[in-house]
């Protein structure tokens, strides 16, 4: 699990990327016993104002252990915020996420999964937020299918917290929502690796 521009830089990406890997935000306990969790790296802008400047671009995310990370993982999924003029949202509609990367299966099972979790989940890819790009740290992966980027705008990161000023205040103020999209994301995990590991049984003998 990756967000790369956490903290203040596109906020929510961090207690998200918490959340999807089996913790909870606010206190990083485990969010059920038994439940698998997953590795995580997390660039954070802690900044009290200019955060943005700390952004770098997902193909050129060169640190060491976040590659390293990648290349040991099966599947990584990157998480990101943009505007809903970014996503190509409809008007009034602005809560979206647009799904992206180069693992096509991933895609369509977090697209699947989200949508019937309730979230809109916005076709198109704009070229912008496709997340293809070979150089992508999420598609720097173990198999070399690539791997799952979202793009969440801000009126649905808004929504999946009770404040969203500040990281304490969001960590400990996580919504129904929040939860929602967590469990999405989740459940297309699970059945990405179900998929893998039932093409993998296919060769051993």
């Amino acid at each position: 699990m990756l967000a790369i521009h956490g903290g203040g830089i596109e906020m929510g990406t961090s207690e998200l990327c918490l959340g999807i890997s089996g913790y909870r935000p606010d206190t990083l306990a485990p969010v059920a016993v038994g439940s698998p969790v997953y590795d995580y790296w997390m660039l954070e802008g802690m900044r009290a104002t200019n955060n943005s400047d700390l952004h770098v671009t997902a193909s050129h995310c060169d640190d060491s252990i976040a590659r390293s990370m990648a290349a040991g993982s099966a599947n990584v999924l990157s998480l990101h915020g943009c505007t809903a003029s970014q996503a190509g949202a409809p008007a009034g509609q602005p809560k979206a996420v647009v799904v992206g990367g180069l693992n096509a299966r991933f895609r369509q099972l977090l697209a699947t999964k989200l949508a019937a979790a309730g979230f809109q989940v916005l076709g198109g890819n704009p070229e912008d937020l496709n997340g293809d790009l070979p150089e992508n740290i999420c598609n720097r992966t173990l198999t070399g299918e690539g791997g799952g980027q979202l793009e969440i705008t801000t009126e649905l990161r808004q929504s999946l917290f009770g404040n969203f000023s500040g990281a304490a205040n969001r960590a400990s103020t996580t919504t129904a929502e929040f939860w929602k999209f967590v469990d999405a994301c989740r459940a297309a995990i699970t059945a990405m690796e179900a998929e893998q590991l039932a093409r993998r049984s296919l060769f051993v003998y």
